[in-house]
């Protein structure tokens, strides 16, 4: 069976989300820092992930996120897709802004962004 990881790709940190069929869920975010690759390995590792998918945003962001999938792809031996997040963040954001949303949940945005750009990805090759 196919295990999916989404990644919210940002310059702090990047948020991460698991699936297997159509919904994803949020994980805790890791820090974009000098571990993160070896954070990711064991991550893939743990939860035998087959398949990562990464949200590219345009703009500002675009190369460095098609250089990370790079990166990651020949780091961690997996295949990677690009997969267009628009809106994902900001997505993210309105739902998490409801009333009885904890501050705590708030701060992991780019997870719930990185949940949305996973099921997005597979609901567009369920429809193919």
């Amino acid at each position: 069976m196919t295990q999916y990881l989404g990644i919210d790709y940002g310059l702090a940190h990047l948020g991460l989300a698991l699936a297997e069929h159509t919904l994803a869920t949020p994980l805790p975010f890791l820090p974009n820092d000098s571990k993160l690759l070896s954070r990711l390995h064991s991550l893939c590792s743990q939860h035998q992930v087959t398949q990562i998918i990464v949200g590219l945003p345009t703009g500002p962001l675009e190369s460095a996120v098609r250089q990370f999938a790079l990166l990651l792809q020949n780091h961690l031996a997996l295949p990677v897709t690009l997969h267009d997040e628009t809106l994902s963040s900001y997505e993210a954001q309105q739902k998490l802004r409801h009333p009885g949303v904890s501050a705590h949940k708030r701060r992991h945005d780019h997870s719930y962004a990185a949940a949305l750009i996973l099921e997005d990805y597979l609901e567009s090759v369920k429809l193919t």
